[in-house]
């Protein structure tokens, strides 16, 4: 599997193949697929002459096209870190640059600190939900703008994938990972494909296969100051069946790292953000499978490192235990959910805050929020802060809206997990509808009612709201016909209630609402667990 080059390396790794002085000091990180030179403030990355079967890096002129198609690509999510492609040469030894034959390739790179990146800030309990928030945003976009490559998820080409990933591990069953294991999980994947193709079919339609990045990890994401901002490093670039895909296996693989790391609680919270920031609540349908799907790739990944001989003691027996652990973590996700999923339903006059407090409920408790206003938007064919004319709000619209919010939140309960519904729930048989579909997932089910007894709170907050961009189109004209129309909840309206003050400070209101839901079983995410 691999051409041994411990002359390069050794010649890299001295400073004066660089152009350096030789006090500066070279250091090498290896990996399964490139040597990776760090003097400086620089970064080489020399293609391994390897052949995994998924990438075939032999030949000099395949080092240097994926090279180039390494910059290429990682330039759309890190576009100021990737600076070209260099040529090795040999001349009284490898260098970078200078005169003689070119045998080798190059990328040259802007080193990155390490403290930036995800995984160190993971370590230092400093990767919170609100960074992952603005992860999840900033992966929305890209996917969005990035090519719809629809033949990438197909089923025999999803199946074929799966097939080779076993393959490729068969060879270290019974040494990183246990027969039971390695069955059961091509059982759960193999099972996913064929009895939930109508979920796989309906991802292609909604043209959610694009052309990705398709290594996500926390090493690979960096939180960086102005200008760069959020970057993500690294994507595959050696083929082609492993970038494009589909955009919930691009978010599950980052969600996967941070279950391996034992926080659940941000691996959901991370998955919640990025469903709404991609208004896509199909994802869930397909989740667990990707999930699984990833875990396996990382513990094959960890297992050709485990066994590569040219890799040096302590790298091997590090491999070793990650594969295991990712192997474990593979099969964990074909299981039943710990904690049983919840409907919450968030009500409550316009300008009462619902809106604020169902954003900071799906925070608190890590769960995605299905927004009327949103899926209003979204079903117009608008932008969420697009204004909306009264042909939305008809007896019609407002039926059909309901009726898609309640859909999407069925598609977040199918996977097991809990959902948080943001609408008005005017009418008793919104909220019974909602209540009844908790039933159905055997899930448990709450009525959050904002209460804002003044008026004059009402109609400040929706002026206010006409000064800055807004999801919501509502009026004193809206809000006075809602005044006349809306039901009060009945004794026998499916609960608990759970009544909240919405008319002073936000955090008070969460608070409230946190407490109330707690007494019925639902508890926040950072209290079931804690950093």
């Amino acid at each position: 599997m691999t051409e041994p080059r411990p002359d390069l390396v050794r010649d890299l790794l001295r400073p004066q193949a660089y152009g350096a002085p030789p006090s500066a000091r070279v250091s090498l990180r290896t990996t399964h697929a490139s040597w990776v030179f760090l003097i400086g403030d620089e970064v080489w990355k020399v293609k391994r002459p390897v052949d995994f079967g998924f990438l075939d890096f032999r030949r000099l002129e395949d080092r240097r096209h994926c090279c180039a198609e390494e910059v290429r690509l990682n330039r759309r999510l890190a576009p100021g870190v990737y600076l070209g492609v260099e040529a090795v040469r040999l001349s009284r030894g490898h260098s970078i640059g200078g005169t003689g034959p070119i045998v080798d390739w190059a990328v040259h790179m802007r080193r990155l600190p390490d403290e930036a990146s995800a995984a160190s800030l993971l370590g230092r309990g400093a990767l919170d939900a609100g960074k992952l928030a603005a992860l999840a945003a900033r992966l929305a976009a890209f996917v969005a703008e990035v090519p719809a490559v629809p033949a990438a998820g197909e089923r025999d080409v999803l199946q074929r994938n799966v097939d080779e990933n076993f393959a490729q591990v068969e060879p270290f069953v019974g040494d990183v990972v246990d027969a039971a294991t390695f069955e059961e999980v091509r059982a759960f994947q193999l099972g996913a494909l064929a009895n939930h193709a109508d979920r796989f079919a309906a991802r292609v339609e909604e043209r959610r296969i694009r052309e990705g990045h398709g290594d996500l990890r926390l090493e690979h994401v960096y939180f960086l100051p102005p200008p760069d901002g959020i970057v993500a490093i690294d994507c595959i670039e050696f083929n082609d069946r492993f970038r494009n895909g589909d955009t919930a296996g691009e978010a599950a693989f980052l969600a996967m790292e941070l279950e391996a790391a034992r926080r659940p609680d941000l691996a959901a919270a991370f998955l919640a953000r990025f469903a709404e920031a991609s208004d896509d609540f199909g994802l869930y349908g397909v989740l667990d499978f990707y999930l699984s799907y990833r875990a396996w790739v990382r513990g094959k990944i960890a297992a050709f490192l485990s066994s590569d001989p040219t890799a040096d003691a302590a790298l091997r027996a590090r491999k070793a235990e990650e594969a295991h652990r990712d192997f474990a973590l593979a099969r964990s996700f074909s299981g039943v959910p710990v904690d049983a999923p919840f409907v919450i339903a968030v009500g409550g006059m316009i300008g009462s805050g619902k809106s604020t407090l169902a954003e900071a409920l799906g925070r608190r408790l890590a769960a995605p929020v299905v927004s009327s206003d949103r899926t209003r938007k979204a079903l117009a064919g608008m932008g969420a802060t697009d204004r909306g004319g009264q042909d939305l709000y008809t007896p019609e619209a407002v039926e059909r809206n309901y009726r898609e919010v309640l859909r999407r939140a069925g598609q977040v309960l199918a996977s097991g997990r809990g959902v948080i519904l943001d609408a008005t729930f005017q009418a008793r048989r919104w909220r019974r509808a909602a209540a009844d579909l908790a039933s159905a997932a055997g899930a448990r089910f709450a009525h959050v009612e904002t209460c804002c007894a003044q008026g004059e709170v009402l109609r400040a907050r929706l002026n206010e709201r006409r000064t800055r961009p807004s999801v919501s189109d509502a009026t004193d004209a809206e809000l006075e016909k809602l005044e006349g129309s809306y039901e009060p909840v009945e004794p026998d309206e499916p609960g608990p209630r759970v009544a909240v003050d919405t008319a002073g400070e936000p955090e008070l209101a969460v608070a409230s609402a946190l407490d109330q839901l707690g007494r019925v079983g639902v508890r926040s995410a950072d209290a079931q667990h804690p950093a």
